[in-house]
């Protein structure tokens, strides 16, 4: 099968090409993949896939329609798409649902096959915003034969707000995998000493949608029993607004033991992790249609063996098993969320076999099966 695959963004590191990278590389067993990237990713494609033949557009992502800029550049693709020439191919894939989702059905229009799409998250939802982008964004849903959301809440958002559009698409959620798990021994993870000092880990940007404001409140809450915790948020970070908030929360609070090391080497993030007692993340439902995709991080965590507490919303408990991996609290509950901390920091035994658990779920979700399943839908849509 010969599978045309519309890229988004790969210049900067970002979940775009993480998901990319891993995903190209595991579907490429089954199917012969031609890959379609923006002219700001050429090099950086050429690098990560020098085998795999390899075209150039004007934009697949970093546009939209509710700016003059967004709409030359995409009508830009556009027209390259009806005037070049191109192999033939059995489906088109465009791994984001847009706008690399708009340029994908364009391709699939120009190729005369059928068009899917992978949904990640906000980018599935929150172009019910603008007019022009809605507009153009449900065009595109209605010609896709495939949307494979990376958890069933994805799915659910799709649906709420573009359930018109979805009428003649076969709707099938696809995990995430990873292969965080190849990068530290089964054995020491499963075998892992907690530190004497209790630490929180929290690994991700610091921003609204994050939640760090709610884990930083709950951490408050946990330095009252156990005074001697500490809190380390690993991640990019501006000093705007948000982290502004999140800094006088911390003064007034008085909480100590708080640190932020901004983006840091991987042997650095190897170090956080090892060191940690528990992984904590607490992603929030912003305005309706901003939330966590999946959430690869807790599945990170559980390569180190690590538990992890998070909170009820978006695809968070696809990639959390509660009860079984961590612990789950609803997003806002800063009192619940301490008390998942505190219980599992408390009982040694149960934090071993939750970081257990992770290790071993982390090492089903691979991506040599998220490429089985992908190529299994692609073929239910081909013989349609």
């Amino acid at each position: 099968m010969k599978v045309a695959y519309v890229v988004p963004s790969l210049r900067n590191p970002s979940g775009w090409r993480s998901h990319a990278t891993a995903f190209l590389r595991g579907i490429s067993q089954f199917v012969e993949p031609s890959l379609y990237v923006a002219k700001t990713d050429q090099s950086e494609a050429e690098a990560l896939f020098p085998d795999f033949p390899l075209f150039v557009l004007p934009v697949t992502q970093e546009a939209s329609l509710h700016n003059v800029t967004g709409i030359r550049s995409l009508l830009a693709s556009q027209q390259t798409i009806i005037t070049s020439r191109y192999p033939s191919a059995d489906l088109v894939h465009s791994l984001e649902a847009y706008p690399t989702g708009l340029v994908g059905s364009w391709l699939a229009r120009k190729l005369g096959c059928p068009h899917a799409m992978t949904s990640h998250g906000t980018y599935g939802v929150i172009w019910r915003r603008y007019w022009l982008d809605r507009r153009a964004y449900r065009g595109a849903l209605a010609r896709t034969r495939l949307i494979c959301p990376v958890s069933h809440s994805t799915a659910s958002m799709m649906r709420k707000y573009f359930h018109k559009s979805l009428k003649k698409c076969l709707i099938r959620p696809i995990m995430n995998g990873n292969d965080y798990y190849l990068k530290f021994p089964q054995q020491a993870a499963l075998e892992r000493r907690f530190p004497e000092t209790p630490t929180l880990l929290t690994v991700g940007d610091i921003k609204h949608r994050k939640g760090q404001h709610i884990s930083l409140l709950a951490f408050a809450k946990v330095k009252q029993e156990l005074p001697q915790a500490r809190y380390i948020l690993v991640g990019n970070f501006t000093h705007n607004d948000y982290f502004q908030d999140i800094e006088e929360n911390i003064e007034e609070l008085k909480i100590n033991d708080v640190i932020f090391t901004g983006v840091v080497s991987d042997e650095d993030l190897q170090r956080y992790y090892q060191e940690a007692s528990l992984f904590v993340l607490t992603p929030q439902e912003l305005e309706g249609d901003q939330f966590e995709g999946f959430g690869l991080v807790y599945l990170e965590a559980g390569a180190y063996g690590l538990p992890v507490v998070g909170t009820r919303t978006g695809g968070v408990a696809d990639a959390v098993r509660d009860g079984m991996t961590g612990l789950l609290a609803q997003p806002e509950d800063v009192e619940g969320i301490a008390e998942a901390i505190l219980r599992i920091l408390k009982d040694p035994s149960l934090a071993h076999q939750m970081g257990r658990s992770n290790r071993l779920w982390a090492e089903t979700l691979t991506w040599d099966k998220n490429a089985g399943e992908h190529f299994q839908a692609y073929q239910e849509v081909v013989k349609r």
